[in-house]
């Protein structure tokens, strides 16, 4: 599909349209209803462009840079797992959620430039009610993608980063180790692993961000404003931790 027509299919234009259209209509008879529509239109316009997502996401994307090469020293690699899809009939690749694959292919490459020498642990429960444990599955496809079996670990309790960085901290407590996860969330879980003592070296991953742009991203685009919820939801995350003391 051309961009245009991928632009004129997008949920988020027409939903930024309809806003404009109504504030149009209301203007002269409600004009604080019409304000208040393009208002709105403007702001669901900022959050679903790719400058409005870039504002949002790059202060976290960009904390720590990424890892090309690990140091030989670290004694394992460590993924946070990042949700799951599994339903009867999928291959096992197809059962991890588009975070937990991305967050896997980075910690296989890691593994290999340490050329196996080092265990991966997948770390994630259950992540949503009547899902399945998300660290074997995610175990389950790394195997598939040609790492031994004696080569992973897994810990299947733990039900969000705190609790993560907890179950880290039990296997691992005075070990060096890569910790990977997406780039917009590794601030906070590298917060949480200098509060409880975990000695990890960051290797983000799955950005969202790009590193130029395009005219096209001023389009309103459903992926931009799902990126930018990304975002807003992981700076309520880290001021809710910073509240609770755990950051």
């Amino acid at each position: 599909m051309s961009q245009w027509g991928a632009h004129l299919a997008d949920p988020a234009l027409w939903a930024v349209l309809a806003l404009v259209g109504g504030g149009v209509l209301a203007w002269q008879r409600q004009r604080r209803l019409a304000l208040g529509l393009l208002a709105a239109a403007l702001g669901l316009w900022g959050l679903s462009s790719g400058p409005g997502t870039a504002l949002l996401l790059t202060p976290l994307e960009n904390r720590y840079p990424a890892l090309l090469s690990p140091p030989p020293e670290v004694e394992a690699v460590v993924l946070l797992t990042g949700g799951e899809g599994w339903a009867p009939g999928r291959s096992i690749t197809s059962s991890l959620s588009t975070t937990s694959a991305q967050r896997l292919l980075e910690a296989v490459r890691l593994w290999r430039l340490l050329e196996g020498r080092v265990p991966i642990l997948f770390v994630g429960g259950i992540g949503e009610p009547g899902g399945q444990a998300e660290a074997p599955l995610v175990a389950q496809a790394a195997q598939a993608l040609g790492v031994p079996a004696t080569a992973l670990r897994w810990e299947a309790a733990s039900r969000n980063t705190y609790e993560n960085i907890l179950a880290i901290r039990e296997r691992f407590p005075d070990a060096q180790v890569l910790l990977v996860t997406n780039a917009f969330h590794m601030p906070r879980a590298m917060a949480l692993c200098g509060k409880l003592g975990v000695n990890a070296i960051p290797a983000p991953c799955g950005y969202h961000t790009r590193a130029a742009f395009s005219p096209w991203d001023l389009f309103p685009a459903s992926e931009h404003l799902w990126a930018s919820a990304l975002a807003i939801r992981e700076y309520l995350a880290l001021a809710w931790y910073r509240l609770l003391g755990r950051i």
